[in-house]
C-alpha cells in the first residue's frame, strides 16, 4: 500500500466520523455537554466534504495536495474561531475533536510530504 493512499483512508475515516458525529448531533442526540448549535452541521457538512481530499488522496491527483491543505486550513480556522469567540461557550469535546482532526490532517500532509520526497 502506497503512502498516498494510507493518507486517503485517514482522511476517509475522518470524514465519515465527522458524518457520523455531526448526523446524531443534529438528529438530537445528546452527548452530555453544551453543544453550539451549528457545530453539528460544519462537522456533517465538512465530513462529507472531506471525501473529495480522500479520493483524490486515492487516486494521486494532482490536486489532492491543494485539496488537503485546504481542509487542513478551514480546520485551523474554525478551531481558532472557536477558541476566540466562543471561548468559554463551546465544550472541551468539541475543542478537542478539531484539535484530533488538525493532527490527522497533519499526518496526512507529511505522508504526502514524504511521498513527494522519496517518490514512493
Amino acid at each position: 500500500m502506497s503512502l498516498h493512499q494510507i493518507a486517503s483512508i485517514l482522511a476517509f475515516l475522518v470524514g465519515v466520523m465527522s458524518i457520523i458525529a455531526g448526523g446524531k448531533a443534529m438528529q438530537g442526540w445528546n452527548p452530555g455537554y453544551s453543544v453550539l448549535s451549528w457545530l453539528p452541521v460544519y462537522n456533517f457538512a465538512m465530513g462529507i466534504l472531506t471525501l473529495i481530499p480522500a479520493t483524490l488522496l486515492w487516486l494521486n491527483h494532482r490536486y489532492a495536495l491543494a485539496a488537503s491543505i485546504t481542509t487542513l486550513g478551514i480546520h485551523m480556522l474554525v478551531l481558532l474561531f472557536l477558541l476566540t469567540t466562543f471561548r468559554g461557550e463551546v465544550a472541551f469535546q468539541s475543542i478537542a475533536a478539531m484539535i484530533f482532526r488538525l493532527v490527522v490532517w497533519i499526518a496526512i500532509l507529511v505522508l504526502l510530504f514524504f511521498r513527494i520526497r522519496t517518490k514512493i
